[in-house]
């Protein structure tokens, strides 16, 4: 058993150098990349805010991003200095921690070297590594949203009340750092249905963890009450991230410079056009109408084009950028990625490893929301590290396969009966 702790403390000390080494190394290598106007914004914009003693008090602090990544920026800025470097630091920390709770997770369901080969795929994947120097929440939402997947999986296999507590804990700031994971307590409820084998079980874990995941958003949903008289209980992105969605305009490449003139022309002609002063969640409202409206007008004046359109909203989460000019570079990279984890997943299902269920999970959680909304390669960052434990398996196994080792680690505890 001693053996077995320090093997798993190397294993993790060797993932987490690995990944720190790589992006430090960008971090020297790399320009910076520039804010794009959320960031500067929502995050850069609502720290300053905050490190200047205004805080949530003032009515001008931005809702239309969660604020927890702008607290982080807002702490590092006060502990280490008002410059990038001060927050892409700790950033690098986090995006690399990922990378050990990814092992974690996975050891637990698929076993370790599973585990080991999907920590080192996300310590050395490009994309996370540039994301990790960049003033962006992704890589901080991806730590939070691991450390949930981990505690999940956890409460799901020991049924103990703290780690739902705590998962729930972890599920909230994740949704107050971006808002995509607000519904998941409602989603998961299945599965909480098929892991607890009693109502009285299902009942105490699930409210459990929905109390845990509340209370972490009760304050800033009641500050907005408070300071805006609005209900905002995480953010007001959602309706124009969907209207956005709704339309082939960010099916283009100069989708940012059509984007004004093409809400500017919908303000103009629309009947319901929230005037000054309008409540965020009255213009959160508008768009999300003005989207579903474009959906209704799809399908009432060309109907045919409705499954076309959805198809290619489908395609474009996987390799589509805001800018285009990457998309090539990520459908290469990503591909043989992708191909890897409908390997992978066949055969945890072949197998019936019952708890592959939870990144399985997660990862149709954001596609649907994404294919839903607006469909951008950047969104599914979050969940590239599950697609890697699937991509996992199936190198594990071809490993098994076609060498003389045995590979084989799944155990009755991972097996559905």
């Amino acid at each position: 058993m001693l053996l077995q702790a320090k093997s798993c403390n190397a294993k993790l000390f060797f993932i987490l150098f690995i990944a720190l080494t790589l992006r430090l190394g960008a971090l020297a290598a790399v320009p910076q990349p520039p804010l794009d106007t959320s960031a500067e914004v929502a995050y850069w914009g609502g720290a300053h805010l905050l490190s200047q003693g205004k805080g949530f008090s003032d009515q001008s602090y931005p809702v239309y991003a969660p604020p927890f990544y702008a607290v982080f920026i807002a702490a590092c800025l006060k502990l280490f200095g008002d410059n990038h470097l001060s927050v892409i630091l700790p950033q690098i920390l986090f995006d690399s921690l990922t990378s050990v709770s990814l092992y974690v997770c996975m050891s637990q369901i698929f076993g370790q070297r599973v585990g080991l080969v999907s920590g080192i795929l996300w310590a050395i994947y490009p994309f996370s590594i540039y994301l990790s120097i960049s003033i962006a929440s992704e890589p901080l939402f991806t730590f939070l949203l691991s450390t949930f997947v981990v505690l999940i999986t956890y409460a799901l296999q020991s049924h103990k009340l703290y780690h739902y507590f705590f998962a729930g804990f972890a599920l909230g700031l994740a949704t107050l750092t971006r808002g995509v994971s607000q519904f998941i307590p409602i989603y998961f409820f299945l599965w909480f249905w098929f892991f607890n084998t009693t109502k009285r079980q299902l009942v105490t874990c699930y409210l459990l963890f929905c109390l845990s995941f509340v209370l972490v958003l009760s304050p800033w949903a009641l500050r907005n009450y408070i300071v805006l008289e609005d209900f905002v209980p995480v953010a007001t992105a959602g309706g124009v991230v969907f209207l956005q969605g709704s339309t082939e305009i960010f099916f283009s490449s100069d989708a940012l410079e059509k984007w004004p003139s093409y809400y500017a022309d919908l303000l103009s002609k629309s009947e319901t056009t929230p005037p000054n002063g309008s409540k965020p969640s009255q213009i959160d409202r508008f768009n999300a109408q003005a989207g579903i409206q474009n959906y209704k007008s799809r399908v009432l004046n060309n109907p045919m084009s409705l499954g076309p359109f959805l198809f290619k909203k489908f395609l474009r989460l996987w390799y589509a950028g805001e800018s285009g000019r990457n998309d090539k570079v990520i459908l290469l990279i990503n591909g043989p990625i992708y191909v890897l984890a409908l390997a992978g997943a066949a055969l945890a299902l072949y197998r019936r490893l019952v708890f592959a269920s939870v990144p399985f999970g997660i990862i149709l959680y954001f596609v649907l929301v994404h294919w839903a909304s607006l469909p951008l390669f950047r969104y599914m960052m979050p969940i590239m590290p599950y697609l890697f434990g699937f991509t996992a398996l199936a190198i594990v196994a071809l490993l098994a396969k076609y060498s003389s080792i045995n590979l084989e680690e799944a155990d009755s505890s991972r097996v559905m009966t």
